[in-house]
């Protein structure tokens, strides 16, 4: 049972260094943790989040798959991958790990964010509308700056829209 207070207790000091973004220092702990191999999908996933912060795209990548291995249903490891590839430029592998993530959690308003600017940036404006205004129904109260920019690109996309509907 100490073992187990102990790691857990660990565990939060490490999600809490991620948290106040002390990304190197998380990372010790969580690959302390992963030497008493510990089966926690949110360890591999947020040890992958320090490592993406860090710029260590691959082996975040490895982490986010063991994450992955260990629970196929955890979607934000799927998310988190898709991140990785939207942020190498990869936005085909990046769409592939976002719809998988909105399978297992079709209302994470931030998978629709980050699968929105994908389908933006792979010239699919009507899939980015679509998940826009899906980011904009599933975020509530939270995420208000972020909100304002999405409703200026909803917009925008419309009025480029009426702009090429007009002109066939």
């Amino acid at each position: 049972m100490e073992n187990k207070i102990n790691f857990e207790e660990k565990l939060e000091e490490a999600n809490l260094l991620l948290r106040y973004r002390e990304f190197g220092e998380a990372c010790k702990i969580y690959d302390e943790l992963l030497n008493e191999n510990y089966q926690s999908p949110e360890l591999y996933n947020n040890y992958g989040l320090a490592l993406f912060y860090l710029d260590k795209f691959d082996e975040a990548l490895e982490k986010f798959q063991k994450a992955i291995e260990v629970d196929t249903a955890f979607a934000l490891a799927y998310a988190n991958t898709g991140l990785v590839y939207l942020n190498k430029g990869e936005y085909e592998k990046a769409e592939q790990f976002f719809l998988q993530a909105l399978e297992r959690d079709p209302e994470n308003p931030e998978t629709h964010y980050n699968i929105a600017v994908t389908y933006y940036r792979l010239n699919k404006k009507n899939d980015a509308l679509k998940h826009y205004e899906a980011f904009i129904d599933f975020s509530g109260d939270d995420y208000g700056k972020l909100k304002e920019s999405v409703q200026k690109i909803i917009a925008q996309i419309k009025s480029i829209q009426k702009e090429e509907g007009s002109q066939v």
